[in-house]
């Protein structure tokens, strides 16, 4: 329906009408309450690092990446279409007026002059402008102010949205004041509509500049002709470069819009490429569970904490490719975000082939490709997610990981004590490392060199 652009009056101003914490695990080189203890193995060198962690370390995987990039084409794609089609576009001329002036009560002077102008703002914006004048005692007794008259003009003689009604009103008996341009300002009032179809081209700010300019002239005297006249020339000059298809103009203005979008995408950017880089960095490591191991020098034993622990003779390994187990938790939010995601990438691509198919080729070409984009990327995304729990399930499966429980300070207390009073035939080594009763550090030569690296004689 057509609404309102605002207008002005004698002494009130111009005025507008209506428009519509990380989850990582904690990782250390030194022990922590609660801690295992992990070997990461770097394949390409055959180096290790030991490390502390709180649960298995997780590596950054495919899924992570093909995470980044949905929500990437998500929001700049949009975002991008947004911008897009809130850009002026010359409205299709789907009706059969012209600019016409409707001035039977002779208020406009300079009548050809300002109709060449409307014409010319016609060609340029697709949009038809219509002025009409009247006095305000043709339309106050059946009408509450002059904007629903003005509306009621606009819907009686015209059936599109594709209009643009000026309605100009004075008393009657200042109409002689308009014929004689010096002698004062006549009580005057002016009201604007415009159909839906024009709300892309004549914003709320695009009309205020114009209805500022028509009430500083009308408030200095002027002609309504010369004001109206001026004020559509305004506009000439404003959308001759903006409306144009390639002009200079109108791609600064899309590349002005877009700055939030480039600054949303260089965000982006560096979390895609930071995610590049550690999975670059972790496809080289394999992460495996050692026992948990005292560690003379660790300052914990002299303040009294229990840092020994029960474990697991056993050897245990887990390749974390796709990170650690898995909660439920974390299964049913990613099934529940990418499934949605999938349904609605379907429903963009039938909205690109119901556009294409009415009249927009273009727009629904558009929707289309970054439908079928988006739903191969929701798929694939949910594809290697399921693959990752189900990989992750089965390797929980197959081995339990070695247990970090902690015995009390008496525990503690007394391994001291037994360590202090060494007896003639106790082990040269602890047991806990060694299966043999005796080790020889000649033939345990490996064992000697690995304990030895991590700091005990």
């Amino acid at each position: 329906m057509p609404h309102s652009s605002g207008g002005g009056s004698h002494g009130g101003g111009s005025h507008g009408g209506s428009h519509g914490g990380s989850g990582g695990p904690r990782i250390s080189t030194h022990y922590f309450a609660g801690a295992r203890h992990y070997r990461k193995h770097h394949v390409s060198t055959g180096e290790d690092e030991y490390i502390y962690a709180s649960s298995m370390p997780r590596r950054t995987g495919l899924s992570s990446i093909s995470f980044i990039i949905v929500f990437a084409v998500f929001f700049l794609g949009f975002g991008f279409a947004g911008i897009i089609s809130d850009r002026p576009n010359k409205l299709k001329i789907d009706y059969w007026d012209t600019a016409a002036i409707h001035d039977d009560l002779d208020f406009i002077k300079h009548k050809a002059s300002l109709l060449a102008t409307m014409e010319e703002f016609q060609e340029i914006t697709g949009i038809c402008p219509v002025i009409y004048t009247t006095f305000d005692e043709a339309w106050q007794d059946s009408y509450a102010d002059l904007e629903s008259y003005a509306y009621d003009v606009y819907v009686t003689n015209f059936k599109d949205e594709s209009h643009f009604v000026i309605v100009y009103s004075i008393k009657e008996d200042d109409q002689v004041l308009l014929k004689n341009e010096k002698t004062g300002v006549p009580d005057y009032a002016w009201e604007a509509i415009q159909g839906n179809d024009t709300d892309n081209i004549l914003t709320e700010t695009t009309f205020k500049h114009f209805a500022d300019k028509v009430q500083k002239e009308l408030e200095d005297g002027e002609n309504p002709g010369r004001a109206f006249d001026d004020a559509f020339q305004y506009l000439n000059n404003r959308f001759k470069n903006q409306l144009k298809p390639g002009s200079f103009t109108r791609i600064v203005s899309i590349l002005m819009s877009c700055t939030p979008l480039f600054i949303v995408a260089g965000f982006f950017a560096l979390f895609l490429i930071l995610s590049i880089k550690n999975y670059k960095k972790d496809k080289d490591v394999v992460y495996e569970e050692v026992p948990l191991e005292i560690d003379p020098n660790d300052p914990a034993l002299a303040s009294g904490t229990s840092v020994t622990g029960n474990y697991h003779s056993k050897e245990f390994h887990y390749d974390a490719s796709q990170g650690g187990p898995v909660s439920k938790a974390a299964k049913v939010i990613t099934y529940a975000v990418t499934i949605p995601f999938i349904a609605v990438g379907f429903g963009m691509i039938a909205a690109g082939i119901g556009i294409m198919r009415s009249a927009d080729a273009a727009g629904g070409g558009f929707v289309l490709i970054f439908g079928v984009i988006w739903t191969i990327i929701s798929f694939f995304t949910l594809v290697k997610m399921t693959a990752a729990f189900m990989k992750a399930k089965k390797q929980t499966g197959d081995s339990a990981p070695l247990t970090a429980e902690y015995p009390d300070m008496n525990t503690v207390n007394n391994a001291k004590q037994s360590t202090a009073t060494s007896a003639p035939d106790q082990a040269e080594f602890d047991p806990r490392f060694f299966n043999n009763p005796k080790s020889n550090i000649e033939d345990d030569d490996e064992d000697y060199k690995r304990m030895k690296r991590k700091g005990f004689e």
